[in-house]
């Protein structure tokens, strides 16, 4: 089994980062090592713009970033519940949860650099069939190719509990 120390999981609020959130916990309950979730949102700055220059009240901001960080939190919440229904209790791992504002692909990077991520687990929704898909990587595609760590990729069907 793959051991990583650090482990990055960018989270979007799909099913299928659920499920990237579920490979996560499973393995650092498996290796002892800490997770990074990493929700990224490119308007956030500007939103936080915005309000700074209609008042110096950045409570607007504020709120949304706790409600993202409330919403990672619950999906964290309900994976450890989800497991101890299927007969696999995980242990509390060391986690940490970061929203960011900018180019997700561009913040998972940094992160990955900046935090010495071992492993990143990641969700993909799948290109498509559309013309487009074909010949454009998707982000995750993007990740896969220039991340310096390996890169475990999470498929739209979920993943089932890890088993030896």
């Amino acid at each position: 089994m793959y051991l990583a120390n650090t482990i990055l999981v960018p989270v979007d609020f799909s099913e299928t980062a659920k499920a990237a959130i579920s490979v996560a916990l499973q393995m650092a309950d498996r290796s002892g090592g800490r997770v990074i979730f990493l929700h990224v949102d490119k308007s956030l700055k500007k939103e936080m713009n915005q309000v700074l220059e209609r008042t110096i009240d950045t409570d607007v901001v504020t709120d949304d970033i706790a409600q993202r960080e409330a919403a990672v939190r619950a999906a964290i919440a309900g994976e450890y519940v989800r497991a101890k229904e299927a007969g696999f209790e995980l242990k509390h791992t060391d986690h940490q949860i970061r929203i960011s504002h900018g180019d997700w692909l561009d913040v998972a990077l940094q992160m990955v650099e900046d935090e010495k991520v071992q492993l990143v687990v990641s969700a993909t929704h799948g290109g498509g069939d559309s013309l487009i898909s074909k010949f454009l990587p998707s982000l995750t595609e993007r990740l896969v190719h220039n991340a310096p760590c390996s890169v475990f990729v999470v498929k739209a069907e979920g993943f089932p509990y890890l088993t030896d």
